[in-house]
């Protein structure tokens, strides 16, 4: 790089007060918050990027504020955590809920807007990355939100773009602040059937400029409930005991695109079921050798066999919970494979 160019890149830095400009791209590797449940970590290489906006969007308990209170609890517990800031919009959050997920309740500041506009909201949020304290904020949802002159008319007067325009200027702002503060933000979006005609099928509030400026897009919706066993029932089963959460990965800027669907599983007693995924993801990766009904669990790197001949995938789980270091093989083997593709 030439002499010129040199002091014109120190400039550049000197004036905007911090570092705009680089030479080559090794700065921009990006580091990630982790999903609890591996199948979620394959699909997304890790999680979800940190200093950039990720979508959660979809149907009604498709599983968007579970994924985003997962986020939560593994931010809380990553050794650089900062605050997190949980904009409750909708006024539904189950704290129960959120505590069964790991999330620390008394770290978390939660904001219950009652006849707040979006605008006021968005600069809360704004305010609040700028102090530098929040690592993390949540915004749930953004169909939620009615702006000012949407607040200001009768229930009967027609408005015409709603939040779209508050929407677009708060990303266009806060998504140059997020790196530079170390700030990671999530919202969560509803589903909309377009009724136009025109375009896709499905939509969602808020316009298409937001979605631009968001790295990540993810959709969820719900998959097939589950007996205590993993077994999957029907739809009209009365005493489930969990389900499948589908996720559709519809924009990621951050990672390869070869990885478009996921799903976790989600037990309604005791949470996400980090066993039954992490076994999952083990046989993607061939640690856990599938013949039939046996399993075996291998060092893909040795050919060292680990644990012989468990039958049904059931007993995998049992052996597992009882066995630590067996666990604690497969979790370090699972945990190398991811790092190779990242």
């Amino acid at each position: 790089m030439g002499t010129e160019l040199d002091v014109l890149v120190k400039k550049i830095n000197k004036d905007a007060k911090e570092e705009v400009m680089t030479l080559g791209l090794n700065k921009f590797n990006y580091s990630r918050i982790p999903f609890t449940s591996p199948r979620m970590n394959y699909c997304t290489f890790g999680g979800i990027p940190q200093y950039k906006i990720t979508e959660f969007y979809g149907e009604e308990h498709g599983g968007k504020t579970t994924s985003a209170l997962d986020i939560v609890a593994n931010y809380q517990n990553m050794a650089d955590a900062k605050d997190v800031l949980y904009v409750d919009a909708e006024n539904s959050l189950d704290v129960e809920w959120a505590i069964k997920l790991g999330v620390d309740v008394d770290r978390l500041y939660i904001a219950q807007p009652k006849e707040q506009s979006a605008e006021s909201i968005f600069q809360m949020i704004y305010d609040s990355v700028e102090t530098g304290e929040v690592g993390l904020w949540i915004l749930d949802s953004i169909g939620a939100l009615f702006s000012e002159q949407e607040y200001e008319k009768k229930l009967d007067d027609k408005t015409y773009g709603g939040i779209s325009k508050p929407l677009t200027l708060f990303a266009k702002r806060v998504s140059g602040l997020l790196p530079k503060y170390k700030c990671t933000g999530i919202g969560i979006n509803q589903r909309r059937e377009n009724m136009s005609g025109y375009g896709p099928s499905i939509t969602t509030p808020g316009g298409d400029a937001w979605k631009h400026f968001c790295s990540v897009r993810m959709q969820f919706s719900r998959g097939s409930y589950i007996d205590e066993n993993g077994n999957p029932l029907t739809r009209s089963a009365e005493t489930p005991a969990g389900n499948i959460v589908m996720m559709s990965m519809t924009k990621n800027k951050t990672c390869p695109p070869t990885r478009r669907t996921g799903y976790y599983t989600l037990d309604y007693q005791n949470g996400i079921n980090y066993l039954y995924d992490l076994v999952e993801v083990a046989i993607k990766y061939d640690i856990v050798e599938k013949r039939g009904s046996w399993f075996s669990i291998l060092d893909t790197d040795t050919g060292e066999i680990i644990t012989d001949k468990i039958q049904g995938q059931s007993n995998v789980y049992a052996y597992l919970e009882d066995h630590d270091e067996a666990l604690e093989r497969l979790e370090e083997l699972v945990d190398k494979n991811m790092g190779k593709l990242q």
